[in-house]
């Protein structure tokens, strides 16, 4: 068996999905949301504009496989101003952050560590 997203996560991420579509200034957006990896319990939410990827925000399942989102990996543009927000706020999308920080691996990204 497999670790995967309970549908109260799911349900999150399809409203920060919801959000971000609904927020005027991202019209110009597309916003994008779907599983990344089934086999890892991966979901993706994906901003792109005119074609071209802006953020890529992957939803890992938490380890001991209640289904709750346990952490979330940034990718893309701006990092270091979503970075900056969430550290100052220990807030990303309304759940409370338990360890945020900055990594590379083939990609710099942002690594998002939830507690709620």
């Amino acid at each position: 068996m497999y670790n995967s997203l309970n549908r109260d996560s799911l349900q999150r991420i399809q409203n920060i999905a919801n959000g971000f579509m609904n927020f005027p200034a991202y019209a110009a957006y597309r916003i994008n949301s779907y599983t990344y990896d089934a086999m890892a319990g991966i979901h993706a939410l994906e901003i792109t504009r005119d074609g071209r990827p802006i953020n890529l925000f992957l939803f890992y399942p938490s380890t001991n496989r209640d289904g709750k989102i346990g952490s979330i990996a940034v990718y893309g543009a701006g990092l270091q101003g979503h970075y900056n927000a969430m550290r100052s706020s220990m807030m990303a999308f309304g759940m409370p952050i338990s360890d945020i920080s900055m990594e590379s691996g083939m990609e710099p990204f942002v690594d998002i560590y939830l507690d709620y």
